[in-house]
């Protein structure tokens, strides 16, 4: 090929090359104004709530420059279960943080609604300006708490032998916690006021001697989903040392006289599929060691973005004045 024939060609390849570039990049995609949903049932109150935002558009690329809060105001919201509709009324919630939104938060709230552990809802929201949004969710069925071995509360068995902790659960639930509580009455003048320890699931000491502790997080069930109506357990363990530890900095950081230990409290959490695979999502798996840059996002809302989940809280008190 002649120098001028690969010169022609240089020239055709460099203008199709060209051709193509003429939109400038972005990492923008269309826009496109949603409804955002956050509703989590629970049976820990008779006392519900919904909040709903919308989607908005940075004039940049970096989410956190937007300080005003996208709220939803005056739309109309109906959870429907085994029984009547509940009617959400909106409602001013006063916020505690205020470093990045300086308004309080508006919720939607329904009151008296206790949940139904086992049963299903769904969730209705309509906004003039926004549409209608829809989702639905299952909650997981009652479970129980059984502690192990008590005894070890009380100084009691082998030197090394931790707190057993099980959550009897059943084919609806998806994701797991347990955690553990001191309960105790310190007094504050005259009268006694009740007070919570929670037992960290893990203690580490950095580098200039800093104690760290870790509490204990959602995990995956480890028993099958596919076994119906049969109750099975999750086992949770909690370090005797910890225990004993918080147990300790209780009677020290109060005067001989002023603090009664009263109870041990274990709370077992069950959460839905919805929630579970949302928060798994939402914290990349619980992966501290890679950066993911194909994150995958989750919504169970029709219409809009969000979630719509549960969660069913059971507890077992265990008497230490004895």
């Amino acid at each position: 090929m002649g120098t001028r024939s690969k010169s022609l060609l240089g020239a055709i390849t460099l203008s199709v090359l060209l051709s193509g570039c003429e939109k400038t990049f972005t990492p923008k995609g269309t826009y496109q104004d949603k409804m955002v949903v956050y509703a989590i049932l629970s049976n820990r109150t008779d006392t519900q709530y919904v909040r709903i935002y919308t989607t908005y558009d940075p004039t940049g690329f970096n989410p956190l420059t937007n300080t005003e809060e996208t709220m939803v105001r005056g739309a109309g919201v109906t959870v429907t279960g085994s029984s009547q509709p509940f009617r959400f009324q909106e409602a001013i919630v006063p916020r505690s943080d205020k470093s990045r939104y300086g308004s309080d938060i508006v919720t939607y709230v329904s009151y008296p609604f206790s949940l139904q552990p086992g049963s299903t809802y769904m969730l209705n929201i309509s906004a003039p300006q926004y549409g209608t949004v829809t989702s639905s969710v299952v909650v997981p069925k009652q479970g129980r708490v059984q502690m192990l071995n008590a005894y070890v509360l009380f100084g009691r068995g082998e030197e090394d032998e931790n707190i057993v902790v099980y959550g009897w659960i059943k084919e609806l639930t998806y994701g797991v916690m347990a955690r553990l509580y001191i309960i105790y009455d310190v007094l504050e003048g005259q009268r006694w006021v009740r007070r919570a320890e929670e037992i960290p699931a893990a203690m580490a000491q950095t580098a200039d001697g800093t104690v760290v502790f870790g509490y204990p997080g959602l995990r995956k069930r480890q028993t099958s989903t596919l076994i119906v109506d049969k109750e099975v357990n999750e086992t949770f363990v909690f370090l005797k040392k910890l225990y004993f530890s918080r147990l300790n900095d209780i009677y020290t950081r109060h005067l001989a006289g002023s603090v009664r230990v009263t109870n041990a409290l274990a709370i077992v959490t069950q959460v839905d599929r919805n929630l579970y695979t949302y928060m798994k999502l939402a914290n990349s798996f619980d992966d501290p060691y890679s950066m993911r840059t194909d994150s995958p996002d989750f919504s169970n809302i029709t219409g809009g973005r969000g979630v719509f989940g549960a969660m069913v809280e059971d507890s077992l008190w265990v008497n230490l004045t004895q």
